[in-house]
C-alpha cells in the first residue's frame, strides 16, 4: 500500500503551497453554465470523467468550520503512476467567510504533518438543501520549483456534526513545463475521498 503525502507532486514528501488566483467571474449563479464558466468546458468534463460529485444549485447549506479528511485514499486518476486505493495525509479543510448572495467562500487545506496550504479567498459555492460544490483555481509550488496553475474541487453533504460523502479533486491545468520533475502532467488530475464516508467537524 503506497502512501502520497501530497495532492499535487508527482512523487511523495515534496511540500506545495497553494493561493487565490480568482479571475473576477461576474455573475456566478451555482449552475452547471456558471461552473463551466469558471473553469472551462473541458475542466468540467474532465471532473466528470474522474467521477466528481458536482452539486449546482443557487442554496448552498452553510459550510462553515473545520473538518478533516480522514482516512484520504484515491478513488479515480488521470495520473499515469497512480493506483487507485493510494492513501493521502488526512486533509483539514476550513471554510469561512461564506456569501450565499454572491455564492463565494473563503478556503484554507493543510495536510497533517507537513506544510502544504492550499488557500482561495473568493471560492465559489454551489448547491442546495444539505449538498455543496466549491471551486477554486489556485497558483501552487512545490519546494522552489516554477509556480503552476491547478484548480480544487470539494463536494459533500452537511450534517449535523461534520460532512458526509465527501470528495475532493485536484487538477493541474499548467505545470511551466515541469522543469523540476516533481509535478504531476498537465490536463491530468486526482479525484480522492474520504474512506469512512464521514468528516468531523473540529
Amino acid at each position: 500500500m503506497k502512501i502520497k503525502f501530497t495532492l499535487l507532486a508527482l512523487v511523495s514528501l515534496l511540500v506545495c503551497s497553494c493561493k487565490s488566483d480568482d479571475d473576477g467571474l461576474v455573475g456566478f449563479d451555482g449552475s452547471l453554465r456558471s461552473i463551466e464558466d469558471f473553469y472551462s468546458p473541458e475542466l468540467l468534463d474532465a471532473l466528470e470523467n474522474l467521477g466528481f460529485q458536482i452539486n449546482p444549485g443557487n442554496t448552498p447549506p452553510n459550510l462553515q468550520g473545520s473538518f478533516i479528511f480522514s482516512p484520504l485514499r484515491l478513488e479515480n486518476s488521470s495520473v499515469p503512476t497512480d493506483s487507485p486505493g493510494d492513501l493521502f495525509n488526512d486533509y483539514l479543510a476550513t471554510f469561512k467567510n461564506q456569501n450565499n448572495s454572491n455564492l463565494t467562500i473563503d478556503y484554507n487545506g493543510k495536510h497533517s504533518g507537513f506544510s502544504q496550504q492550499d488557500e482561495g479567498n473568493g471560492a465559489f459555492i454551489s448547491g442546495e438543501n444539505d449538498t455543496f460544490s466549491m471551486f477554486l483555481k489556485t497558483t501552487s509550488q512545490i519546494d522552489n520549483s516554477v509556480l503552476t496553475e491547478t484548480t480544487i474541487a470539494i463536494s459533500g453533504k452537511v450534517v449535523e456534526t461534520g460532512l458526509e460523502n465527501v470528495q475532493m479533486a485536484v487538477m493541474m491545468l499548467d505545470n511551466k513545463g515541469n522543469p523540476d520533475g516533481v509535478y504531476i502532467p498537465d490536463n491530468t488530475g486526482r479525484l480522492l475521498y474520504d474512506t469512512d464516508k464521514f468528516s468531523p467537524k473540529q
